[in-house]
């Protein structure tokens, strides 16, 4: 039996992961702080500061990497404004909103498969889902 398109468009293996349009997704999307950092943006234009302060625990130089690449990949632009002091926001473009969705589509199916914490074990360690930093 021959193998599909769709089969040869699927990352079979960890090393194939940045070489389909899905495994570049899923590289995108287990990154939490891009998540966050798009979550956040959804609710309005933020200031770099702010949007900091929202997330909690991010460095400067982690956020400035991921909305760097964010703004590269067209999901968040970066406005700056002809301002003293300068002010620079953040928003969110139509195709980060598109991402807004898929975002949404996993909450829906971890408010419906994984509203109770079941126990998980990694290698030698047990831990709740509790545990897991979102």
């Amino acid at each position: 039996m021959k193998p599909s398109a769709q089969a040869k468009e699927t990352p079979q293996s960890h090393s194939d992961c940045n070489a389909t349009p899905l495994g570049r997704a899923i590289h995108l999307l287990g990154d939490s702080w891009i998540l966050l950092i798009i979550t956040n943006l959804l609710q309005g234009s933020m200031r770099f500061n702010i949007l900091r302060a929202e997330l909690g625990h991010i460095s400067s130089k982690t956020l400035t990497s991921r909305l760097k690449l964010l703004e590269e990949l067209g999901f968040v632009q970066r406005r700056a404004f002809l301002e003293i002091p300068p002010r620079v926001e953040y928003h969110i473009t139509e195709k980060g909103q598109e991402l807004g969705e898929v975002i949404a589509a996993l909450e829906k199916f971890g408010n419906k498969h994984l509203s109770n914490p079941p126990i998980v074990e990694s290698g030698d360690c047990a831990f709740t889902s509790d545990d897991i930093p979102l």
